[in-house]
């Protein structure tokens, strides 16, 4: 079975709306719902659970019966990271489900994931261990100390973007999160930086520079434009 985890318990204030970014409506739906409606029509994603931001599990559910996502099964409160939102989801998924079970972690703040990605995670997972989606970056970068200046030139060829999916095993991730608390690793932003702690290779994906993140108000009308033009209204 292939489950999909939809992240949503994040908060940012940096973002200048008065909702978080996965509850920002677009062309009158929530951005979540464009990235539920993804997995639900995807035909290898058998059900859905969204770790959601405290007090908007009661949304969610309304949300998803308002717009059809009848795979969604599970509504979990999330943590105050990424990996310990993890962590939480991973537990409640095993006392239901098979460690041979698939997990598909995804933000939910990325609507425009397409089918192709979530394909190749699986199938690298199946393949590999896992299925972490990247994607190489166009310019190359610098290191820096103080944000000012640089000291030392990275070829782009060198180092990958990572995006979502990242795709596991459940039960090899459940051990891979003990592992992380017995080592002391925790406040990790995403379940790929805990694997690279614990000094694993991580296996890349497919990415798509289209599956867009959306961390500011100038993202929101990136997806807007993205939508827009991929249905052809533009």
């Amino acid at each position: 079975m292939n489950i999909a985890l939809l992240l949503a318990a994040g908060t940012d204030p940096t973002f200048r709306m008065n909702i978080p970014k996965q509850f920002v409506n677009v062309y009158n739906r929530p951005v979540i719902v464009y990235t539920m409606e993804t997995f639900e029509n995807h035909p290898e994603i058998d059900m859905i659970a969204v770790a959601c931001l405290k007090g908007w599990e009661n949304m969610v559910e309304a949300y998803a019966k308002q717009f059809g996502i009848n795979k969604l099964k599970w509504v979990i409160p999330g943590g105050r990271t990424g990996q310990e939102t993890s962590k939480i989801a991973v537990d409640r998924l095993m006392q239901e489900c098979s460690s041979q079970d698939i997990i598909v972690i995804h933000d939910a703040i990325r609507p425009m994931v397409s089918n192709t990605v979530i394909s190749d995670s699986i199938y690298t997972c199946k393949r590999k261990g896992m299925g972490v989606a990247a994607v190489t970056s166009m310019d190359n970068v610098m290191m820096t100390d103080d944000g000012m200046t640089g000291r030392l030139s990275i070829s782009r060829y060198a180092f990958r973007r990572i995006q979502t999916p990242q795709t596991y095993f459940l039960g090899e991730l459940k051990k891979a999160h003990e592992e992380a608390l017995e080592k002391g690793i925790e406040g990790e932003i995403d379940t790929n930086n805990m694997i690279s702690r614990l000094g694993r290779n991580v296996n890349f994906s497919k990415g798509s520079d289209n599956n867009l993140k959306i961390n500011t108000v100038e993202d929101v009308a990136m997806f807007k434009a993205l939508y827009a033009m991929k249905n052809g209204d533009i």
